[in-house]
């Protein structure tokens, strides 16, 4: 095994394959949460979810309802930290306590993280090796969480789509009004939208 390759977080898929995939961090936005779900069943498509542990013991019935909805869960910590600030013990109980609450709530052992803000570090990368976890980051960010005009966030992505692409966004409003443009205009350039799991397996 190469130690290097595998301690290397993950930016994009396959960059020969038409594939892609938005990745969903969620450890707010609950009043577009339900409608987002709504939107992506009506497509047909399934996403990796990112929940923080706290966000899933405050609202159960939400994460239960996104797991019933087909989407893969990923753990994106439990209290949203600046991750490289803390230490080897508080960053492992970071991961290992969030995947207790989401085996425990929806059955399921995460596969893949990616950290707060996308900061990490060698250690990081180590315990979540260490856990059999995969870190995964992005290589195109809807930057949802500050802009509200959902046409900025559809030019700051469509153009810039390509094999592989990891889009990441959040349960907002201006994500929410993107996401049926940047779906359309995906498929019409034939990418087909999967999960990270998915897309790892090319």
């Amino acid at each position: 095994m190469n130690n290097n390759k595998s301690l290397m977080p993950i930016y994009h898929g396959n960059e020969i394959i038409p594939i892609i995939t938005f990745i969903v961090n969620v450890a707010w936005g609950n009043e577009y949460l339900i409608k987002l779900l709504e939107l992506l069943k009506k497509r047909d498509i399934n996403l990796t979810f990112f929940l923080e542990g706290r966000w899933v013991e405050q609202n159960p019935e939400l994460a239960l309802m996104i797991k019933d909805s087909n989407h893969e869960i990923g753990n994106h910590s439990y209290s949203h930290k600046d991750m490289k600030t803390l230490s080897v013990d508080e960053i492992q109980m970071e991961i290992t306590k969030t995947n207790e609450i989401i085996n425990e709530l929806l059955g399921v052992k995460p596969k893949y993280f990616t950290p707060p803000y996308g900061y990490f570090d060698s250690r990081i990368l180590e315990i979540a090796t260490r856990l059999e976890m995969v870190t995964v980051l992005w290589s195109l960010d809807t930057i949802d969480w500050k802009i509200d005009n959902p046409n900025e966030i559809i030019d700051i992505i469509v153009p810039n789509i390509k094999n592989g692409s990891i889009i990441l966004m959040h349960p907002t409003e201006s994500s929410l009004k993107a996401l049926p443009y940047m779906i359309e205009k995906a498929l019409d350039m034939n990418y087909k939208i999967v999960t990270i799991n998915e897309m790892l397996m090319f």
